[in-house]
């Protein structure tokens, strides 16, 4: 008697122990099955993540670099332009009128439907300054320069603090002919000059947000003053073709940034 109630304990404590491992396998990964094998579906955890598929997705891929091509010449203090440089050039006519400013001939109709396409949409511009013989800027930085000499600088300091503003001959992009200053039409009725505060008006805003459609770039950002060597110019923007123009704007970089990187 004492056998079989052994026995009986022993066979109780089996079925336990065989019913535990069936529930414990049945309740792998948040999953509660019934005994007759059909399965209820998953449920999302709160507590835990879903498990992947285990397949990798791939990441996104990055824009691809654009090469440099015939207008991304650098030119600043660092890398003048050589004595024998030639540009071509034509006037820049814009809302239907000739300007008398000069253009390299190879793109001066890209300046021209940008004007155009800017005074459609009502922010007409006015064409500051386009293409300077190395003459020309030499007698504004000369010119610069005197300005700080009569506010008491010395002839040192005073070329230093104008070649933050003009270029010195042959260190501007202006003699390539690649570059326009641009503000909106009625700048001058209460300004005097080219100031930084061009930025707070609507047609820089259409400007900076269009300029790479039409291969241009904001050459003298804010910010950037340390690596460009010129203060922050929102009026002064540099073709460099739509690719190159586009991956600039889009990286927030300058034409220096894009040589090195």
């Amino acid at each position: 008697m004492a056998k079989r109630k052994t026995r009986g304990k022993a066979g109780i404590h089996r079925l336990a122990v065989a019913a535990f491992r069936v529930l414990t396998v049945f309740s792998i990964r948040g999953r509660f099955m019934l005994i007759t094998g059909a399965g209820i579906p998953d449920m999302p955890s709160s507590s835990q993540p879903r498990r992947s598929s285990g397949t990798v997705q791939p990441e996104a891929p990055q824009p691809q670099k654009p090469a440099k091509n015939e207008y991304t010449l650098l030119v600043n203090r660092a890398n003048p332009l050589t004595s024998d440089h030639v540009v071509e050039t034509r006037s820049v006519t814009y809302n239907g009128q000739d300007s008398g400013k000069l253009f390299d001939v190879r793109v001066a109709d890209k300046l021209e439907a940008m004007l155009n396409d800017a005074a459609a949409a009502g922010y007409p511009m006015y064409l500051v300054s386009t293409y300077r013989t190395i003459e020309y800027q030499r007698g504004l930085y000369n010119r610069k320069v005197n300005q700080y000499i009569n506010s008491g600088y010395t002839q040192s300091a005073a070329e230093t603090e104008a070649a933050k503003w003009v270029a010195p001959p042959g260190t501007s992009e202006h003699n390539l002919g690649l570059v326009a200053d641009i503000v909106s039409s009625t700048w001058y009725n209460e300004n005097n000059d080219l100031t930084q505060e061009f930025e707070n008006t609507a047609h820089f805003a259409w400007l900076y947000e269009h300029c790479a459609e039409y291969g241009f770039i904001l050459r003298y950002p804010k910010g950037k003053e340390g690596i460009t060597g010129i203060a922050y110019e929102p009026w002064h923007y540099r073709y460099v073709g739509r690719e190159v123009a586009k991956y600039i704007m889009e990286n927030n970089i300058t034409l220096e940034e894009f040589w090195e990187k």
